[in-house]
């Protein structure tokens, strides 16, 4: 035992190892247990030795067996080693021998395939469980249509293998409950719920559930490879063979979707059909049958497919059989149906016919005809009838010795019969024409008794509409028609039998063509009449149109139907009539239905159709149709049309009055004397527009006559509502506007004491108007008052009085101070009305200055503002003290003006000042100590200044001034882009940035005019820039550029940044100034967005102007750019009108003139001048 453990431990491979890993712990466990527990005196110690050495001799012959295929694997493996194709003749500097390639490729795949299953069985044979018999069996097997396991493996079924396989692990876990708990107080009787709760064995029953559905569903796949027999099964083979009898293959749904019409024409099968279809079946036979029987699933699933192939093959063999049955039964029927026909001919043929037998003689000319009509198919059955006879040979199937018999014996004495026919033919040819002539003459008489009766048909048929009795006639045609058929039968026979021609007696035909027409036309106008008769009886209230109108309809598709012979005939023409006559009628009585049908247009129809009837509750469908509607079609559509309008009409004024009758006022108090103002209620006006809308359509209405009158009322009250609403609102805005200045101001009381008083009247009218029109809530009720319109027009006059005294008198004060013609009319109606109060006008003072946003007040002992201004304030919180105080007392125009001057001033003082000191201290701190306009305009007059000096040093002499100059600039540029980056208020921030922004402009100037060497100060590139200068003896700001020199003008800008300075900055400046200069405008074309507005205002900053944008629309008319004009030629300041081109060219030809008589002025130094930009965008 130790030397085989031993031999184990030194043979087994590294890679083999793991594969005996478990097994080799186990001996071991067990030798160790040897080891220390076991002595020869103990009682079973042999068969522990033995059960020891037993495994370990079972592990060593395993391994060895193992070795042994490997090694024989490594063989057979090795042998593909040799080369497929070798040289030829074996020969080194031979070619590859390519003759017989496929040989040797077919007998090396042979090789590997062979080889490849024995490998196969090696391995398999290494498979510890290889052998072990399977746990389970179920059976599969044919239930037709289905193919079922026993016990059942399809999911979800009850009763199945997994619910068996379920049950047996219930009952191992039962066992545990047989155990009685000795803890009584756990509440459990039993182990059970412990086990079912243990995680080892819930985990392992889970697993063991999941390999028994696998190995279900691998069954399931195992079943399904089998589908494609289920056709042999599942098909209707009664269905499947009379289909290929009749066409010789199974019909495909194209085949009788293309010959649906027709039908799909006859083809019966050929033999070799027949033989292709067994042959067919047979080979399935044999895969059936090499089927396995038994298959196992994960080596423990055992399934049987015994029963279900036993019954395929069954099944199988039927259909085979079927096929097989038909072509010995035809064989079979064949061989004996002509036995019988040949006894049966030779018996009659061989009777004796003498002169004057008929019957005789017509029997023996029976049986000569059978013979003559078997001839061709007789003759050719034989050779069929052999190939089918060893086709069945072939496939084992026996036929009866009676059958070979007939197959010899028939062919002769069929060819006996036909002499026998020829001899008896011979032998009766004289009693024959006797018969032909007697059959011909026959034949003649029919043929005229035909003809009358063909005559007698057309003139008694039912042919026409009007027929009594009409199916008594049919009856009575139809008794002499089948007897006329009678005798042409007969006829038929016996000239069939003597060989005689017969005519084709296509008169009688066509008679029992039309009979059976008749019949069925008869029956359509009785089906017909019958329908009509009982409708005619229903009540008006009750007919129901949709039905009989479908239902006519039905009958007239049906008419159509019938064969085209009979449309000639007056029975169907009047049958058409009938039914079509109805439709139209019925397309009437429909239109009579509508609910808009008054009493007034039953008498209209009435009288159009010149019948009176009454129409009441009893009125039914036969009173209708008795004014022959049909004949009036389209009369009725317009009356019916013109209800119809008319009732449309009648929905619109009902809707009209029952809207009006319900629409009221709404009111809000007036927030200061609580007077009730009408309120704006988009609803009431959209109704009142939508019903006016709807009245005047009315009123071109063809059918306005009933209505006329009513509509016309409605017209006249909502025009006038509309009126006097419209003027209400009109009036009510205007007092409400006016009312704030001529009783709220005092000021304005004042100055316009005779429109006061005469508002005054008219607020009194006005609030009894407007508390008498509340009395009304309804709104027509209301507006239709009598002189309502007149009192409002009255009151709309005299407030057109005072709205014109005080245009007059705010064109006054636009005068006075001008530059309220940039205010609205609503604003400056408030300063006015607060003029005397300025803390309140500071609101409108960005509107009247450019950055002046507020101002600073002195404050008296009670530390409330008093009317002395001490500074101003700019959009950007920037404080400018007044050089002087401002006094804001008298009128708003004056005080203001008194603000502009202090303004203008204290801009300019500061400057004088700030010149003056620029070189006492370093720029970076002089800024400090001035606004940001003045410090700005400041450097720009310091850099002209040292410009101007670096040229004097030039010219004298020193070629350096510049540079030295520019490394100035450089540095100063520096120290405040250094203060940009430290600690600032967002006030000196921004000062400082627009300071970078102009003086980086001046550096590049500087750089520019050092790169083009220029050496004077007359030099273009240097008169083209924008120059600030300061006059001492003038005290005052001068910009020059090129040969133009303005004055600066001090307005105030606060703290506002600046454009930067481009190329195209400077070629606008230059042109601007020079149109100015030139006493012209300007205009700064290129596409939206470019800055041509944002331009013209920064040249005006740098000027110190006040520069007004205008956003030109088609609104502007030319009084209101007249004021602008007035405004601008007044103030001085410049107008930059943005998008000038959209006023429309009406009002351009008159603006056209305005500015041109400006220019003049201006050109022609009169007293009043105008400095503008004109922008069109």
């Amino acid at each position: 035992m130790v030397n085989r453990y031993n031999k184990v431990l030194k043979t087994v491979l590294e890679v083999e190892y793991p594969l005996i890993q478990e097994q080799l712990w186990d001996i071991n466990l067990k030798l160790k247990k040897a080891e220390e527990t076991l002595n020869w005196k103990m009682e079973g110690v042999w068969d522990h030795i033995s059960m020891v050495m037993d495994d370990v001799h079972d592990l060593e012959q395993r391994i060895q067996k193992a070795k042994n295929n490997v090694e024989e694997i490594q063989t057979i493996v090795g042998s593909w080693a040799s080369p497929i194709f070798v040289r030829r003749d074996c020969k080194r500097e031979s070619l590859l021998s390519l003759e017989d390639c496929q040989d040797r490729l077919e007998r090396r795949y042979s090789l590997v395939r062979e080889s490849g299953q024995r490998i196969h069985l090696l391995v398999k044979a290494l498979d510890p469980k290889a052998g072990l018999p399977p746990l389970f069996e179920v059976q599969l097997d044919l239930v037709i249509p289905d193919l079922i396991f026993q016990p059942s493996l399809d999911p979800g079924t009850n009763d199945g293998f997994y619910d068996v396989v379920e049950g047996l692990l219930n009952d191992i876990y039962r066992i545990s409950s047989l155990v009685p708990r000795l803890a009584e107080h756990s509440g459990f009787l039993h182990y059970q719920a412990d086990m079912e709760d243990m995680a080892d064995l819930a985990d392992m029953r889970h697993e063991l559930m999941g390999r028994v559905q696998a190995v279900m569903a691998a069954c399931c796949d195992y079943r399904s490879a089998f589908d494609h027999y289920s056709y042999l099964y599942g098909e209707d083979r009664k269905e499947f063979f009379r289909q290929f009898l009749l066409y010789g293959h199974i019909l495909t749904a194209a085949e009788i979707e293309a010959h649906a019409e027709n039908g799909v024409p006859e083809s019966p099968p050929t033999l070799q059909q027949f033989r292709e279809q067994i042959d067919s079946y047979e080979k399935i036979y044999g895969e059936v049958n090499r089927i396995e029987p038994i298959s196992i699933f994960q080596s423990w699933m055992k399934v049987d497919a015994r029963p279900f192939k036993a019954s395929l093959l069954n099944v199988i063999k039927r259909w085979s059989l079927v096929f097989k049955q038909h072509l010995m039964d035809h064989v079979m029927h064949s061989l004996s149906d002509l036995d019988e026909f040949i006894k049966t001919a030779d018996k009659g043929l061989s009777k004796k016919v003498e002169k004057g037998d008929y019957d005789g003689l017509v029997e023996i000319m029976g049986h000569l005809l059978a013979v003559k009509e078997r001839h061709s198919v007789t003759d050719a059955m034989f050779e069929p009838l052999k190939q089918t006879v060893e086709l069945l040979k072939t496939y084992e199937q026996e036929l009866p010795e009676e059958v070979y018999k007939q197959l010899e014996e028939l062919p002769e004495k069929w060819n006996n019969i036909k002499k026998l026919a020829i001899a008896v033919k011979q032998r009766v040819a004289p009693l024959q024409a006797n018969e032909m002539t007697v059959v011909r003459k026959s034949c003649a008489a029919f043929d005229v008794e035909q003809q009358r009766f063909r005559e007698r048909f057309r003139k008694e048929a039912p042919f026409r509409f009007d027929t009594k009795k009409p199916y008594q006639l049919l009856d009575t045609k139809h008794i002499e028609i089948k007897q006329m058929e009678s005798a042409m039968t007969s006829i038929y026979e016996s000239a069939g039998l003597f060989e005689v021609i017969v005519p084709d007696y296509k008169q009688l035909k066509q008679c029992r063509k039309e009979l059976c027409l008749l019949k069925e036309l008869w029956d359509m106008i009785s089906l017909v009449g019958t329908c009509l008769d009982d409708w005619q009886t229903t009540k008006w209230a009750d007919v129901n149109v949709e039905n009989m109108d479908l239902e006519c309809k039905k009958f007239a598709r049906e008419i159509r139907n019938l064969d085209k012979e009979v449309r000639a005939w007056d029975a169907f023409t009047g049958l058409d009539s009938k039914v079509k006559n109805m439709l139209t009628a019925l397309k009437a009585v429909a239109e009579l239905q509508n609910p808009a049908i008054r009493e007034r247009h039953w008498n209209q129809l009435m009288q159009v159709t010149g019948v009176r009837f009454v129409m009441d509750s009893d009125t039914t469908l036969a009173d209708l149709l008795k004014l022959n509607l049909h004949n009036f079609e389209d009369e009725v559509r317009g009356i019916v049309d013109k209800a119809v309008r008319e009732m449309s009409m009648e929905k619109v004024l009902k809707e009209l009055k029952m809207t009006w009758s319900t629409m009221e006022f709404q009111y809000e108090p007036h927030p200061r004397t609580n007077i009730p103002l009408l309120k704006s209620d988009e609803e009431l006006i959209e109704t009142l527009e939508d019903n006016q809308v709807q009245l005047q359509n009315l009123m071109t209405s063809k059918c306005i006559a009933f209505f006329l009158e009513e509509v016309s009322i409605w017209q006249r009250k909502l025009s006038t509502t509309d009126s006097v609403i419209s003027l209400w609102f009109e009036v009510q805005r205007t007092r409400s506007h006016l009312e704030s200045i001529f009783i709220g101001s005092e000021d304005i009381r004042a100055q316009l004491p005779k429109d006061s008083k005469r508002f005054e009247g008219i607020d009194v009218d006005f609030k009894e108007l407007a508390y008498e029109t509340q009395k009304t809530p309804n709104v027509v009720e209301a507006t239709n008052k009598p002189g309502l319109s007149q009192q409002l027009e009255d009151i709309q006059s005299r407030l057109s009085l005072c709205e014109k005294a005080l245009a007059e008198y705010l064109d006054m004060k636009r005068l006075a101070f001008p530059r309220f013609y940039f205010v609205s009319s609503a604003d400056l109606l408030d300063i006015l009305s607060n003029g005397t109060t300025p803390q309140l006008v500071q609101r409108h003072l960005s509107k009247l200055f450019d950055s002046l946003a507020r101002m600073k007040f002195q404050l008296d002992s009670e530390q409330k503002p008093t009317k002395v201004g001490l500074g101003m304030y700019s959009r950007e919180e920037e404080y400018v003290s007044f050089s002087e105080p401002c006094d804001c007392s008298g009128q708003v125009e004056v005080w203001l003006s008194h603000v502009l001057d202090s303004m203008r001033a204290t801009v300019r003082d500061e400057m004088t000042e700030a010149v003056m000191a620029y070189e006492e201290k370093p720029r970076e701190q002089w800024l400090f100590d001035y606004p940001a306009q003045v410090a700005l305009c400041c450097t720009q007059i310091w850099w002209t200044t040292e410009v101007g000096i670096a040229f004097a040093r030039v010219e004298e002499g020193y070629e350096n001034a510049m540079k030295e100059y520019h490394k100035k600039q450089v540095t100063q540029l520096n120290t405040l882009v250094t203060m940009l980056i430290g600690q600032l208020s967002k006030g000196d921030r921004q000062k400082i940035m627009t300071i970078c922004t102009i003086d980086v402009h001046a550096r590049d100037v500087v750089a520019k005019m050092i790169a083009q060497k220029v050496d004077h100060a007359q030099a273009f590139i240097w008169l083209s820039q924008l120059r600030h200068r300061w006059s001492d003896e003038e005290r005052h700001c001068f910009a020059n550029i090129c040969d133009a020199q303005f004055l600066y003008s001090y307005e105030y800008l606060g703290n506002t940044p600046r454009l930067v300075i481009t190329p195209l900055t400077d070629r606008c400046y230059i042109t601007l100034t020079q149109s100015l200069h030139l006493t012209m405008s300007g205009a700064p074309a290129g596409p939206a967005g470019t800055g041509k507005t944002e331009t013209t205002k920064d040249l005006g900053r740098a000027l110190g102007i006040m520069v007004y944008v205008f956003n030109c629309s088609e609104q502007m008319d030319y009084k209101s750019c007249g004021n602008i004009y007035k405004g601008l030629s007044q103030t001085g300041a410049w107008g930059c009108f943005d998008e000038f081109n959209r006023i429309s060219v009406e009002v351009l030809s008159v603006v056209a003139v305005q500015v041109s008589g400006e220019t003049l002025i201006n050109k022609y130094k009169q007293s009043r001048a105008i400095l503008q930009s004109l922008e069109q965008g």
